[in-house]
């Protein structure tokens, strides 16, 4: 195979993957919990933060939302009661987002779930060694992506 058909390949092969993969996590999700994608990476991000908050720049760079996108994303979670939003003791400008009670047990929740998916649909199609193999790639593929030093 010469090399540009085998880099084709490689980026047929990888991007079908991901998008398929991301379809079947995020579908699963919606109907084991009523959660959406963007709903679970928020309660994600906080529900692994310290004490459940983050200021909102932390949360979207987390996250990778823009402002607007975080604003109106968590606007709707904090209507449904899965989050708060409250100024930051002294800066003014500053907002801190939360998880409630009820959004962190249904961030507990929904975890148990997303853990049961990532098992089936990815880490069950693999060997040990095939898991092995996928983690280091995809740390030395993020390392380059952001031109940090790699092992």
């Amino acid at each position: 195979m010469r090399q540009r058909e085998r880099e084709r390949a490689l980026w047929d092969a990888f991007f079908h993957m991901d998008a398929e993969l991301w379809q079947v996590l995020t579908r699963r999700l919606q109907q084991d919990t009523g959660l959406s994608e963007p709903d679970w990476q928020v309660l994600d991000g906080l529900g692994n933060a310290v004490g459940h908050t983050l200021r909102a720049f932390e949360l979207a760079k987390v996250l990778m939302f823009g402002k607007s996108r975080l604003h109106q994303h968590v606007g709707r979670m904090e209507r449904r009661g899965l989050v708060e939003r409250r100024p930051v003791p002294g800066d003014a400008r500053a907002t801190a987002v939360s998880l409630t009670p009820h959004g962190l047990s249904v961030f507990r929740r929904a975890q148990a779930y997303r853990a049961r998916h990532i098992r089936e649909e990815l880490i069950g199609a693999l060997t040990a060694e095939e898991v092995d193999r996928l983690i280091a790639i995809s740390a030395k593929i993020r390392a380059h992506v952001r031109r940090e030093p790699s092992d």
